[in-house]
């Protein structure tokens, strides 16, 4: 679901020149800078950010603030430096609208609020970081790994817009079917352009992790071995054209190998989801540094990385009980009072 809504927004502009690609992708300036407004103090007088704060007895109420702390961990690794604007899987984005939010509590503009505070403070209040520990063993849904991770200070991709299908999109565009008179430098600089960026790729299965040691070089010139690293195998599935899904059954004989991507990612050290909890085949979301490529595009290699579990929605799209929200005494506008507009939108000038 995340990696399609994605790539709607990436395929109308897949015909535009490279450079203004290249734009919509990373933006064109410095990254946007949060100021305090009115509306941000008005937050942390809120109920809700005095739940968040010192957390919660009511039961109902317990599950609105994990409801919300849940979502921003979902946005949490997509968070990026080139506009004011954030990722939300579409899923949780309905859940949003239809499970937390009453005529009397417009929940997206607590959570607009909450981001922004994360954005403005570059982390997660650590008074929200133990109201979630707090939470945790009583509301499943919520990652505490990914919250973790803007909990030691948010540490934005270049843009949620790059994505693997994106990327690939790119390549294929910029240099398999570059003409005659680009063809010769095509390959360089779509490396120029897209290598060493800060990437979030979803939709990734599992393969294997485990400590690594380089190749010993035959010649002794050169610099020397990198060090041993713990490294994840990866692997994203493409879609097969010539496979629709229908009259599966009548397929006989040797199954066909599945086109895919296989991605090589030297992972940190300290990672914030513990890699004994990923079985192989697990689902995972990857943020690191893409860092190489071979085979046009079908090889990757991404350092400095982090590895989440990626869940898929559409599966289990419960957060809250609508009931439950309305019976909540925080569920309540704080914000604007009889105001229906947030005033003066999500993001800051530069």
């Amino acid at each position: 679901m995340r990696t399609r809504a994605l790539f709607a927004l990436s395929v109308g502009l897949l015909s535009t020149p490279a450079l203004a690609q290249k734009e919509f992708f990373f933006g064109t300036g410095e990254p946007p800078v949060f100021r305090e407004a009115d509306m941000d103090k008005r937050f942390l007088r809120s109920r809700v950010n005095q739940a968040l704060v010192q957390g919660t007895s009511d039961a109902n109420c317990a599950q609105l603030v994990g409801a919300l702390l849940t979502i921003v961990g979902e946005s949490a690794p997509y968070l990026h430096k080139r506009d004011e604007n954030f990722y939300l899987d579409p899923v949780l984005i309905q859940a949003l609208g239809t499970q937390l939010s009453t005529p009397r509590f417009p929940a997206n503009m607590y959570l607009v609020s909450m981001m922004r505070r994360v954005l403005i403070d570059k982390r997660l209040p650590p008074e929200w970081m133990q109201t979630a520990v707090a939470l945790a063993p009583y509301y499943p849904p919520l990652d505490l790994s990914k919250l973790r991770f803007i909990a030691d200070g948010v540490k934005p991709a270049d843009s949620f817009f790059f994505t693997l299908p994106a990327m690939l999109e790119r390549y294929d565009l910029e240099v398999l079917k570059a003409n005659t008179t680009a063809a010769s430098v095509a390959d360089a600089k779509f490396r120029d352009d897209y290598l060493d960026k800060e990437v979030a790729f979803a939709g990734l299965e599992f393969i294997d992790a485990k400590l690594e040691k380089p190749k010993k070089k035959k010649s002794k010139k050169g610099p020397p071995p990198e060090p041993p690293a713990l490294v994840a195998r990866l692997v994203y599935y493409l879609p097969d054209p010539g496979n629709d899904g229908l009259l599966t059954g009548l397929n006989y004989g040797k199954p066909k190998a599945r086109p895919a991507v296989t991605i090589t990612a030297r992972l940190k050290e300290d990672q914030y989801t513990p890699l004994t909890q990923l079985p192989k085949g697990a689902r995972v979301l990857l943020r690191g540094r893409f860092w190489e490529y071979r085979k046009q595009l079908k090889e990757l290699e991404v350092r400095d990385a982090y590895l989440f579990q990626d869940r898929d929605w559409a599966q289990n799209p419960a957060l809250a009980d609508p009931n439950a929200v309305a019976s909540c005494p925080l569920a309540f506008n704080d914000l604007t009072g009889t105001a229906p507009v947030q005033p003066g939108g999500f993001g800051g000038k530069r």
